[in-house]
């Protein structure tokens, strides 16, 4: 009986070995591409908050608010921000190389990564400032 459990316990060890539990590059790039195809719906949204806080800025329902200052510059921030998250998928999309090939699949995939890494980067930049000005068009009644 011990000998059947330490039998069993090595081909457990030995299919569990075998197995391959990493991702393949092909797996890792198909991801990013999705995130990537994500963020470029995501990204109109971005455009269209900043053009609405755009109108926001000039408005009379800022002019006549009496911290219009404050206000101002809250929203001049929050444009500024919406312009570097998307100068980020910009640059991002320039730089990213969709036939990358390495010498290796160990180079293909570590490549992939690090671009997984960076476009997650881009969608959490995404995410938070396409909230705060959610929630500031929402506050202002933006149309």
């Amino acid at each position: 009986m011990n000998r059947l459990n330490i039998a069993m316990l090595c081909f457990v060890t030995a299919l569990f070995i075998s197995c391959k539990t990493e991702p393949d590059a092909k797996a890792v790039r198909q991801e990013v591409l999705n995130i990537h195809d994500k963020l470029m719906i995501d990204g109109e949204k971005v455009i269209k908050n900043k053009m609405k806080l755009d109108t926001l800025l000039v408005s009379d329902q800022i002019k006549l608010s009496p911290d219009s200052a404050v206000q101002k510059q809250k929203i001049g921030k929050l444009i500024t921000q919406l312009n570097a998250a998307d100068e980020k998928m910009m640059d991002w999309m320039h730089f990213f190389k969709d036939d990358f090939k390495g010498k290796t699949e160990k180079e293909d995939l570590d490549y992939y990564k690090s671009e997984m890494i960076k476009i997650r980067a881009v969608e959490d930049s995404y995410i938070k400032v396409t909230r705060e000005s959610d929630s500031l068009i929402k506050v202002y009644q933006v149309k």
